[in-house]
């Protein structure tokens, strides 16, 4: 027996994958945007765990677009992992940067642009 609503929920998550591969494969894209189509795909997938414990089953055809989906998912993951380096990269690069600032700053007095370095 197919089930119509799981057949309707896998093409969306195969439709949300192939919308997040694209977002992830921009070079300058927003997380933000990802999280939002992470978001939705979670839902899909719940709703689609839903219908497997009611007794719903996979048509051979969805058993490939579901292994599709998988495919896409096991790409995705290196590169966003290496996004999520990156950006702990320059947040690490930013907080000493921030740290060299302020114990400069609380060096003591600058004249006219000019700087005393009190830390020889």
């Amino acid at each position: 027996m197919m089930d119509k609503m799981m057949a309707t929920l896998l093409e969306s998550l195969h439709e949300a994958t192939q919308r997040l591969e694209q977002a992830v494969a921009v070079k300058e894209s927003n997380p933000d945007d990802w999280l939002a189509i992470l978001d939705e795909r979670e839902e899909l997938i719940h709703q689609m765990q839903e219908r497997f414990s009611a007794g719903s089953v996979l048509t051979e055809a969805q058993r490939v677009q579901l292994t599709q989906i998988y495919e896409v998912n096991q790409r995705l993951i290196p590169l966003i992992e290496g996004c999520k380096q990156g950006v702990q990269q320059q947040l690490n690069n930013l907080h000493r940067s921030k740290l060299a600032m302020n114990s400069y700053n609380e060096a003591g007095p600058n004249g006219y642009g000019a700087f005393f370095d009190r830390k020889k």
